[in-house]
């Protein structure tokens, strides 16, 4: 007669792996300490064996608790060698006995990761039940996780292996309980081992939790730690939901140039997913394990909202400029991306021929022709002025940057004002100011044109004038 716990917890385990995406081609090294939840992930794969290709056993052992911990190591070979599961072990370096769980994971893992390239695995299975998911859960809002946090461990995640392959891991027991794993493992009359650190409440933190808080909330809930996994499951579906909005919003917001954004797009999102596309950004370039709190987000969409010029360091040898048009994330002392959309600064006035064109490098170019007048003109662009031909002395026309004196009569209004004035109301960005290639008069050097912002009312073309003195500003783009 079949066993009821054995059969109840393959058949969760079954569901674990079509959740988690796990696939037949799939060659798989499963993580095994000797406890319980790990001996019972190992031995149910190898009775689900068809769900995938092949499966490897791997036992780390931290040398944290003397002969115990080698007795486990020892217990995990005898297991694997009963079962016919090939075997990897390998043993921390570190003397320290009493190893910060931090660097205990990272040993774990990267030896995990290790071994998934000595045999060619595409991924790696964890034992985590649905009481470490709770755990896990209370211990990040403890110290002030955010959304993602909160949706606590994922059943299936990438990280790249010593040769760069990304393979995948696992969790395929988030929903199962820790005792159907005891009652599988009595079912098939297997006794695991137990490891002494899981009773030590005052070094480990999630021993505290385990042992002190889960219990008070039972109390108030016996369903506490399913309440809690379901909390996770709705915390990580709004996590996924953000993480599209966030995707979708970085594709729209993104320039050529990696890691500056269009400001008016990212200025229009909603703040969480203003803050999500932020923290990517951050993510990218910063320094590991540095992260952008609620006080650095909220500061950063401020800035970027109000359009004006900031520059503000963040964690991470990290800095975030912001203009009018765009945000630009780069570490801390490098020269930023130049997405300014005009030419480098011109040392000297240089003359613009008419009719003819004017190199300002870097793929940029003003030229200038004298044409008929007709419906063409009603189709300008900023970039194309159609303007008064008689304005032209001497055939020519001069391009410079501006000064400090300058002042400008823009189309539509009856008088001069100061150019600087001008140029902060039309909201052009400071970081290009400097650079437009204003086009002047030779003899007094009243402006004439500001490619891509406004022609001069003085220099309008008249209905009355049978030519038109058209100048067009050209643009190479494709590096930004």
């Amino acid at each position: 007669m079949r066993n009821k716990s054995n059969d109840a917890f393959l058949k969760g385990l079954d569901q674990g792996f079509s959740v988690a995406g796990v696939l037949p081609q799939h060659s798989i090294v499963c993580a095994v300490s000797g406890g319980a939840d790990s001996v019972a992930l190992l031995l149910g794969a190898q009775r689900l064996q068809h769900r995938f290709a092949s499966l490897t056993a791997a036992h780390f052992n931290h040398r944290i608790r003397g002969e115990e911990s080698d007795g486990d190591e020892e217990f995990v070979r005898n297991l694997c060698a009963n079962a016919g599961i090939a075997f990897y072990v390998d043993r921390s370096q570190r003397s320290n006995e009493h190893l910060d769980e931090n660097s205990a994971r990272k040993d774990r893992y990267d030896f995990l990761a290790k071994t998934a390239d000595e045999v060619g695995a595409d991924a790696i299975l964890l034992a985590h039940t649905i009481e470490d998911q709770a755990e896990t859960v209370l211990l990040r809002i403890a110290r002030g996780t955010g959304l993602r946090g909160a949706g606590g461990m994922r059943a299936s995640r990438s990280m790249l292996t010593p040769s760069s392959r990304k393979i995948k891991i696992f969790r395929p027991m988030l929903q199962i309980t820790h005792r159907e794993a005891q009652d599988f493992l009595h079912a098939i009359q297997i006794t695991a081992r137990h490891d002494s650190t899981n009773d030590d409440s005052e070094r480990y933190a999630r021993n505290r939790i385990r042992h002190r808080v889960i219990p008070e909330l039972q109390a108030l809930n016996p369903e506490a730690i399913s309440a809690i996994a379901r909390f996770a499951t709705i915390m990580k579906s709004n996590s996924d939901f953000i993480d599209e909005q966030t995707c979708q919003a970085m594709r729209e917001s993104a320039t050529k140039t990696a890691n500056v954004h269009l400001r008016s797009h990212v200025a229009q999102l909603h703040p969480v997913v203003g803050a999500a596309v932020l923290t990517e950004m951050h993510s990218s370039l910063s320094d590991a394990d540095s992260q952008l709190d609620t006080v650095h987000l909220t500061k950063l969409l401020e800035l970027i909202k109000t359009g004006k010029s900031s520059s503000y360091d963040l964690p991470g040898s990290a800095t975030l400029n912001t203009d009018h048009q765009f945000i630009r994330m780069k570490r801390s002392g490098t020269v930023p991306n130049d997405v300014v959309p005009y030419p480098h600064p011109i040392d000297r006035p240089a003359k613009l021929p008419v009719p003819g064109r004017l190199d300002l490098g870097n793929g940029f170019a003003i030229s200038s022709a004298l044409v008929p007048c007709d419906e063409e003109i009603q189709g300008s662009s900023s970039d194309e002025a159609w303007l008064n031909p008689q304005i032209v002395v001497d055939d020519q026309l001069e391009v410079r940057n501006r000064k400090r004196s300058d002042r400008f009569n823009p189309l539509g209004m009856n008088q001069n004002v100061d150019l600087a004035d001008f140029l902060i109301k039309a909201k052009v960005a400071a970081s290009w100011r400097d650079r437009i290639p204003l086009v002047a008069m030779v003899e007094d050097g009243r402006i004439v044109w500001l490619p891509g912002v406004r022609p001069a009312e003085w220099a309008k073309l008249l209905p009355l004038h049978q030519t038109a003195l058209r100048l067009r500003f050209e643009r190479d783009t494709s590096e930004n």
